[in-house]
């Protein structure tokens, strides 16, 4: 997957807390006028631009702190979606506490009443047996489209990862390979300037050998 694809698919599918961005609040100001989505975008290929743009630090170096990245982003994801699954079963536990209190209490208020019949008894409890199953069927309702909401924000935020993680690769491969270039070059530069200072130090010591060679000159001869 090209980074152009990877971007144009990672926009929109996850919250903007877990996307891999730089860090760009210092430029909010200038940048007020810029849509969200097209900010996020620039944001995280200036995340991508900073990790492949210092080729003082060796293509592991990059790969690590990349990884330390991602696995932040996604412990953090992880804590979220745990939270929200306690915060929501909390929710529907105390909706099913207050219900059944209500019930009991609607229950021993209908006991203490005198004089009904039979047919109101059953239409009683009757009523109470319907609006139970349609307060749990309501729950269950509530519960699938909770887990379809969940699984979907998994599954958008895997493939953001996904696509993100092919997009590093693929610069990951060219980083590689500037960082290689540039060692080889450094590499040749200090090669050649040893050579020079070998070749400098050569033709001192021919020079200092003809001087000692060369006979000397009495003072005051011609």
């Amino acid at each position: 997957m090209s980074p152009a694809i990877a971007q144009s698919k990672s926009t929109s599918v996850v919250d903007d807390k877990y996307s891999l961005k730089a860090d760009r609040d210092a430029m909010e100001k200038l940048r007020e006028n810029i849509p969200a989505e097209k900010k996020s975008e620039n944001d995280e290929k200036a995340f991508m631009d900073q990790m492949m743009s210092d080729l003082s630090k060796s293509p592991s170096e990059v790969r690590n702190r990349f990884s330390s990245i991602v696995n932040k982003k996604r412990n953090d994801f992880s804590k979220d979606m745990t939270k929200i699954r306690a915060d929501f079963t909390k929710k529907q536990n105390d909706e099913r506490n207050e219900f059944s209190k209500s019930q009991k209490d609607r229950r021993e208020e209908f006991a203490k009443r005198k004089g009904l019949t039979p047919t109101e008894r059953t239409e009683f409890y009757v009523k109470m047996e319907d609006e139970r199953k349609q307060f749990y069927a309501a729950q269950k309702e509530k519960r699938d489209a909770f887990e379809d909401e969940t699984r979907t924000k998994r599954k958008d935020f895997d493939d953001y990862m996904r696509a993100k993680n092919d997009e590093f690769n693929q610069l990951h491969r060219q980083y590689t390979q500037r960082f290689q270039d540039q060692k080889k070059e450094q590499e040749n530069l200090k090669k050649k300037a040893a050579e020079t200072k070998k070749n400098l130090e050569k033709a001192t010591d021919q020079e200092f050998q003809y001087i000692k060679e060369k006979p000397v000159t009495p003072l005051g001869t011609e």
